[in-house]
Order: C-alpha cells, then sequence, then structure tokens
C-alpha cells in the first residue's frame, strides 16, 4: 500500500482517487474550495458512452441529453450533425458524485485546504498545505503526489513542469431564451462561441479566446440573445482553459498531472471531463508499476526524434508489465 495525495477534487482528482484507494492505497486529497464542485467554469457537455466505460452517472446529475449539433460558419451558413447520446451534466454534482465514490472507497477529503509547496527528496514528496479556516499550514509526507489542481495547477509549478502553455479565456453566462435543443458552435478567426441546452428554455452560452475576450463575449451574446441578454442571464461562469500541448512532460519522479492540469483536453472543442476520467485511469494502473518502471516510461520526451523508438518500447514493456500484474492479481 503507497500513500497518496491528490490535489484538486474535480473529475481528475476524484476519480483517480476513486481508483487508487479502491486498490487498497492511503489516499487524501486537498482542495483549495469548501464545497467540492463550485464554483463551477464548465459547458458540462460529455459523450455519455464515453463516461459510462467508466462510470454510471445518476439521472440526477444529467441536466439535458442532446442528439444534434449545429455548427455556423462566420458567414451564416450552417449544416448539422447528429450526435452519439450526448449529455449535459451538472458540474457540481458530477464532481460531488465521483467525491462520494472515492470516500465509500476510503479516500480522506479535506476542503478549504490550499496547496503551496512540495518539499522533499527522491524517496518520498511532502507536500505543504494551508488550512484556510485556521489559516495554519502542515506538512503531508506521502510516496505520490498527484496534481489535479486545474489549467494554472501550482502542483505543476512547484515540481518545476509547467512548461510552456498556452490558454483560452473561457467566459460563459446561463441565460434564460428558448431553444430548439440543439447545440450551436460558432468557430471564427476570434476564437469558439456556443450555446447548450440545459432545457427548452435555459442555455449555457459562451466563448473561449485567446485575445479579447471580453469584447468577443459581449458581442456574441448581442448578436446571439439580442442587446438586453444582460437582463437573460442568471449565472455566470468564467475560467482559463489550456491548449493541449502533446509536448508538456506531466511526470517528475513521484509527481504525476492529470486532467487539465496536464492540458488534457480535446482540442477541437475543449472539452476535458472525458479526458480527466480517462488520464486519471492511465495514473492509477501507472501507480500499481514499480517505481523505476514509471520513472522510466515518462523519462524520454517526445520530441527527441532519435529517442522515439526507445520510447515506444519502453511504452510497450510498461504496458504488457500492467497486463501481468492484473493477471497475477486475478488469479
Amino acid at each position: 500500500m503507497s500513500k497518496v495525495t491528490i490535489i484538486g477534487a474535480g473529475p481528475a482528482g476524484n476519480y483517480t482517487a476513486y481508483l487508487l484507494a479502491k486498490s487498497g492505497n492511503d489516499v487524501s486529497v486537498y482542495e483549495e474550495h469548501s464545497t467540492i464542485g463550485e464554483p463551477w467554469a464548465c459547458t458540462g457537455v460529455i459523450t455519455e458512452d464515453v463516461m459510462a466505460r467508466n462510470v454510471k452517472l445518476p439521472e440526477d446529475v444529467i441536466v439535458n441529453r442532446i442528439r444534434k449539433a449545429r455548427i455556423t460558419a462566420p458567414d451564416g451558413n450552417s449544416v448539422e450533425v447528429s450526435l452519439k447520446n450526448n449529455i449535459v451534466v451538472d458540474r457540481a454534482k458530477l464532481d460531488q458524485h465521483l467525491a462520494e465514490m472515492a470516500k465509500k472507497e476510503g479516500a480522506k477529503y479535506y476542503v478549504s485546504h490550499r496547496f503551496m509547496a512540495i518539499e522533499g527528496n527522491a524517496d518520498r514528496v511532502t507536500a505543504r498545505i494551508r488550512n484556510k479556516n485556521i489559516n495554519k499550514e502542515t506538512s503531508e509526507e506521502s510516496d505520490w503526489l498527484i496534481g489535479c489542481d486545474g489549467p494554472r495547477s501550482e502542483t505543476a509549478k512547484q515540481a518545476g513542469i509547467f512548461g510552456d502553455r498556452k490558454f483560452y479565456v473561457g467566459l460563459q453566462a446561463t441565460a434564460k431564451i428558448e431553444n430548439d435543443n440543439i447545440i450551436d458552435f460558432y468557430p471564427s478567426e476570434k476564437g469558439i462561441a456556443w450555446k447548450v441546452p440545459e432545457n427548452s428554455k435555459t442555455v449555457r452560452a459562451g466563448i473561449a479566446a485567446e485575445q479579447n475576450a471580453r469584447s468577443y463575449f459581449n458581442e456574441f451574446m448581442t448578436t446571439t440573445l439580442g442587446k438586453d441578454y444582460e437582463q437573460k442571464i442568471i449565472g455566470h461562469q468564467a475560467g482559463p482553459i489550456p491548449l493541449y500541448n502533446p509536448k508538456l512532460k506531466t511526470q517528475k519522479g513521484i509527481v504525476l498531472l492529470v486532467g487539465d492540469a496536464a492540458t488534457m483536453v480535446k482540442a477541437p472543442t475543449l472539452g476535458g471531463i472525458n479526458q480527466s476520467i480517462i488520464a486519471a485511469t492511465a495514473a492509477a494502473e501507472a501507480k500499481t508499476l514499480e517505481r523505476e518502471a514509471w520513472q522510466g516510461l515518462m523519462a524520454i520526451p517526445y520530441d527527441e526524434k532519435n529517442n522515439e523508438q526507445i520510447h515506444r518500447q519502453r511504452l510497450q514493456q510498461t504496458r504488457q508489465h500492467i497486463r501481468q500484474r492484473k493477471k497475477q492479481e486475478n488469479t
């Protein structure tokens, strides 16, 4: 059994906690905010079939079911496409459901606890955590530290693997507007905009842009919801959205990054929930290996062409190792 510290109680952190606690590890999750899942900054569209491979969501987490998307070009031309069982989720309830799964397996949760710094050596890692309720810092030593703390991951910064990252600014509002239950996408040179129905009279409308996000948001909302759009808004959401960087280093020794903290988002739509669940599964599998095998797996950067064959060989060896261990555990 290993002691594992996880920073962040979003989908990546909670599902990683669930898998590792289920396999018998001593897992502690630290979340900066006082309530898991709040505040949320997410459109919440996922393909249910992909999620169901790992997690069956209760109906109260699902806000709406969508069968079509409409993509509209800047010149006004549009095309409709069928979707495979896409759903819109209540992000706060999703996070809380995954956290409850982890708690039932024995994971311990600490809210209002902010990760401050990494201390330690090659054998173990110590996370310095501040309890915001009493403004007191403590040091938590563990065998593994897993950063699931979002696009601007402090874990990545402290580990020295934040790297070269780029972000979109995401601005979104929940607004009262009648709709035809079709997701609308509006790609343009300015960025991407969307309208996602919660029901026939409410949408999540927003934009993601690298520059001039506020003016782009105002322009989009005025065009699609009308000049009086502010009167229709019932909630605001905002936050950075990482651009996926396949060359980004996501591991250093016994520190791992998972989900948004590792820029693991879907490039075309910037979605990251299913990607976080898949990444959590990979992180949990990696944790089952001997430390040397895992360190060797990610030691060679992708952009070194001379090492590509060696990297692939180690990746194949690691996968075989996982299969052998699972087979031994099941016999």
